[in-house]
């Protein structure tokens, strides 16, 4: 690499080799076993930098800045790709991003002068009355209190606006210029605190505390963590694993990002995004909904209940056949056999404190305002309450839709709206009751590389896809690198109604192409026991109406781990190989870093991978413990100017 840098600086070419290293894609090319042997001492440290904000805190922190907030656009979106998205180094305020951004300023300025005392004076104010608008508007945005010389710079803007345009012009720019500071726009993590004897800055209290805040939810710092910071209690690794600590321990704070981490890790909130016809799922989309979209928050409360547990978590994701089946109708089917359990007691009114919290535990509630969000009810009993009249309109609706006396129907059927909702998971019409609590065990399935959301989203329109299947696999589990198509390649799969897919796929044998697909084709192959709809099988359906068996047993080679070398029946018996992995499971770590810290690892964050690694082990496979090393690490608190390369 030296001799590669000296050389290309001699020719004056510009190139992009770093830039394209610190790109998602290119993660996986930093070497595994260095980055896990200890033979790599360097002190860890993140780059200076800057980190744009992310879309779900912009949705989070857009009402301080005034009136009309609720119209604001979004001016930071995120590309829809799948995989990791949020990386600081690839984001940036381009022009189109401050032209919204000046839309809503000017949208909330023109708001906020309406009720601004100084816009409504004739004379000109005092310097305290206007220092105070603006400490107040400031601390309102930027979430902290303005330095005295920022103070100053924003009088001074105001004065030169009020003598040509008058006072509400000059308040109106001022309102707009606080919104438009770097720190609403960009999370500053530059390393304003002492450095080290390693040439090293950690960051100052407040970057602290934003770091904290952004890593784990998406809202601002609250308020012990600004204590902390203001206190001088976020100066060291100790300090900030006492407040990341605090964070994951106290349920009522949202940490939407953990779940989110798993949603772009895994890729299966993407499934609504493959289209199936109609023809071949018997109506994939029914009366407004979408089947892959409720797949997709099954996986979510797949996810969600191993996250509870905290324990084996990586192990439980690849090989639990706990699945959850939720959505609407199972929440009134709930809700209706709690009724009949009840029902003397709540036809006469009664409702007594206990029986009211047995519906919230069946429902896995904490209180009713989670109800919506959590099973996405939009305008069907969206505003159910608990209440007796409540639980008497769902009885009211059950008899009306089911259109039977028939009891056990009543209680435990699906409405004909899901009838075919289940069909992914493989169960009869009789075999489930779909009721809360749950979940259910499902045979042939391990864990979410079996899920119908992942199936579903690792899919095609109209066939499986084994390559794409076989890609994520070796990238995200096992670390590997696969080239980007060539342009030259003619990448399309021949039709044939008389082949299955694995025999039309023999086209990527050829030589120019088995390079590449010799790693991804034989992993793919083993997911042929599930259709591009998620569903379990053991005969494949040709075109021209012949049925073949399904043909799943590959040999995978040259894994980076001879364990997981060899062959393999179907892709049951590989994920369970890939779980007892130590190289998987440490892949999975090195994409927790890259979501969390928003870059690709380099080698100097060996120590802290290692660290990461062993404290998850040592905690019996406790994801907290993982965020909890990880966010307490040098990696994450100290920050190091680097020099340019190659411009």
């Amino acid at each position: 690499m030296l001799w590669i840098n000296v050389e290309l600086k001699k020719s004056g070419n510009v190139s992009d080799l770093y830039s394209k290293l610190e790109s998602p894609s290119f993660g996986n090319y930093v070497n595994h076993e260095k980055l896990f042997s200890g033979e790599i001492t360097t002190e860890a440290f993140s780059p200076a930098r800057l980190w744009r904000t992310s879309p779900e805190v912009f949705e989070n922190v857009k009402s301080s800045y005034g009136p009309g907030a609720r119209d604001f656009r979004q001016p930071f979106p995120l590309e829809g790709k799948v995989g990791i998205k949020d990386y600081a180094n690839l984001l940036f305020a381009d022009s189109a991003v401050v032209s919204v951004l000046m839309s809503n300023a000017a949208c909330a300025a023109d708001e906020l002068v309406k009720h601004s005392a100084i816009a409504a004076l004739d004379a000109s104010p005092t310097d305290d009355m206007l220092a105070s608008a603006i400490s107040e508007h400031f601390s309102k945005v930027v979430y902290r209190e303005p330095r005295a010389e920022e103070i100053s710079s924003y009088s001074e803007l105001f004065r030169k606006t009020a003598r040509e345009g008058g006072n509400a012009e000059a308040m109106r720019l001022v309102f707009m210029a606080v919104m438009l500071h770097h720190e609403s726009v960009y999370r500053v993590e530059i390393g304003l605190g002492e450095a080290d004897a390693h040439g090293r800055r950690i960051l100052s209290g407040t970057e602290m505390a934003f770091a904290v805040a952004f890593a784990l939810t998406d809202r601002r710092p609250d308020t012990q963590l600004l204590q902390a910071a203001s206190a001088g209690r976020l100066s060291s690794s100790a300090d900030v694993r006492q407040q990341v600590e605090r964070i994951l321990q106290d349920d009522a704070i949202d940490k939407p990002r953990i779940l989110r981490f798993f949603q772009e890790f895994f890729g299966y909130s993407q499934a609504h995004k493959v289209f199936k016809d109609e023809d071949r799922s018997g109506g994939f989309s029914y009366y407004g909904e979408n089947y892959p979209a409720m797949y997709e928050r099954d996986a979510d409360f797949f996810v969600m209940n191993i996250l509870e547990k905290d324990r084996d978590v990586f192990r439980q994701l690849l090989t639990s056949n706990e699945y959850f089946i939720i959505n609407r109708a199972t929440f009134r089917n709930t809700v209706y056999d709690f009724y009949k359990k009840h029902q003397q007691q709540l036809d006469a009114g009664e409702y007594p404190e206990a029986m009211q919290k047995e519906l919230l535990e069946r429902l896995n509630l904490r209180g009713w305002h989670e109800l919506n969000a959590k099973y996405n009810l939009h305008n069907f009993n969206k505003g159910f309450d608990g209440s007796v009249a409540a639980i008497k309109q769902i009885v009211k609706e059950q008899y009306s839709w089911m259109d039977t006396t028939d009891e056990h129907v009543l209680r435990h059927r699906m409405q004909a709206l899901y009838a075919k909702y289940p069909m992914v998971y493989d169960l009869r019409d009789d075999e489930q009751d779909f009721l809360l609590p749950q979940p259910y065990k499902r045979p042939n399935r391990a864990g979410m590389l079996t899920h119908p959301a992942w199936l579903i989203a690792h899919s095609l329109n109209d066939s499986t896809d084994p390559i794409r299947r076989g890609k994520w696999v070796w990238e995200r589990l096992l670390g590997g690198v696969i080239p980007d198509i060539p342009i030259t390649v003619d990448a399309s799969i021949p039709e044939d109604p008389a082949k299955t897919l694995r025999e039309r796929l023999r086209k990527t044998e050829q030589s120019e192409c088995w390079r590449c697909h010799r790693k991804m084709n034989p992993v793919g192959y083993t997911f042929e026991i599930y259709d591009d709809f998620g569903r379990y099988r053991s005969e494949e359906s040709l075109s021209n109406g012949d049925i073949r068996p399904v043909h799943a047993r590959s040999e995978v080679i040259d894994t980076g781990e001879r364990a997981l070398d060899g062959e393999f029946r179907d892709a049951l018996e590989l994920i369970h190989r890939l779980a007892e992995s130590d190289r998987v499971r440490q892949v999975m770590i090195r994409h927790v870093f890259r979501y969390f810290f928003g870059r690709n690892e380099t080698l100097a964050d060996s120590r802290t991978l290692i660290a990461a690694d062993r404290a998850y082990l040592e905690s019996g496979g406790s994801f907290k413990a993982l965020l909890i090393s990880l966010l307490s690490s040098d990696s994450f608190i100290y920050r190091k100017t680097l020099e340019p390369k190659l411009k």
